[in-house]
């Protein structure tokens, strides 16, 4: 024997399953959601990691400078190809970080030319390591990396 249900109850019931089943489906995503995109102390963490990278491979490059002034190494593979990728790796750090101001991107996007550019004019070993060590503070100081 079939109970007669109305049209009215099984539409209500639908709504109510449906109510239900979307709060459910809401909080899942939101927890799920939640878990997967990194907090903002995360990503800024992230670009000022990206920046002490950059500074410390600045700093790296006085042992490579004294080789190519001894003539034992190359100055474009040694010197000016680490500058290049500093040069890129910053300004993706920069991209990322909204707190630079445009003076302190340019400021640093200057002093990493200049560190090239005193390479390029193969200054004395003393006047180059002080713009590694120049442009290698700015960069910390810039993205607020504490060394």
């Amino acid at each position: 024997m079939a109970l007669y249900v109305s049209a009215r109850k099984r539409r209500t019931r639908a709504v109510i399953a449906a109510v239900i089943v979307g709060v459910l489906a809401f909080g899942v995503g939101l927890l799920v959601g939640r878990q997967q995109v990194p907090s903002i102390a995360d990503r800024i963490a992230t670009v000022q990691n990206d920046a002490n990278d950059v500074a410390t491979g600045l700093e790296r490059l006085d042992v490579e400078y004294a080789k190519v002034l001894a003539g034992t190494d190359s100055l474009d593979k040694a010197v000016l190809d680490p500058i290049d990728q500093s040069v890129r790796r910053a300004q993706r750090a920069l991209d990322d970080a909204p707190w630079v101001t445009a003076a302190q991107r340019a400021a640093v996007v200057d002093a990493l030319a200049q560190t090239r550019q005193s390479a390029v004019a193969g200054d004395a070993q003393d006047v180059f390591v002080n713009h590694l060590d120049d442009t290698a503070a700015l960069v910390r100081s810039t993205f607020g990396v504490n060394q």
